[in-house]
């Protein structure tokens, strides 16, 4: 007998199971510290080629007043400014990741636990089913 709230159910455990691949199966494979600190060096590497290669750019593009600049003060301080303007942004980029990594790993943590507890809540209903199957049966048996 077909009953709708088990089919209600087994539709959210399949629809968890079509998903699952597409970005749970990257968070279930490490521990909640592992995934996000895989990812911090991720976006660690990442910030740091794409601002050498702006910086590149940059300097490029103002040669010309770089060379000028007989002034090893001025040199200088542009430098400072490079190194603080990179601190700050990779210290802004770290924290985004971290918080975006940590809240993705958090929801599919909580999707996984609520997974699980659609398949318990099933296997409850196929052993009470079963159950009174088998009593149907002693009891034919014994009338």
């Amino acid at each position: 007998m077909l009953r709708e709230d088990k089919i209600r159910l087994m539709h959210e455990i399949a629809k968890y199971e079509k998903s699952a691949d597409e970005w749970e199966r990257p968070a279930k494979e490490y521990f909640r510290g592992d995934y996000i600190g895989m990812h911090l060096l991720q976006s660690f590497l990442s910030f740091t080629l794409s601002y050498a290669l702006i910086l590149g750019i940059v300097s490029l593009y103002h040669l010309e007043h770089i060379l000028n600049a007989v002034n090893v003060l001025i040199v200088f301080r542009f430098v400072l400014r490079c190194v603080v303007a990179y601190v700050v942004g990779l210290l802004l980029f770290e924290i985004l990741t971290y918080i975006v990594f940590r809240r993705r790993y958090d929801k599919s943590a909580a999707r996984r636990t609520e997974h699980l507890r659609c398949l318990n809540r099933l296997k409850k209903r196929y052993d009470t089913e079963e159950r009174i199957k088998e009593l149907a049966k002693e009891e034919g048996a014994n009338a």
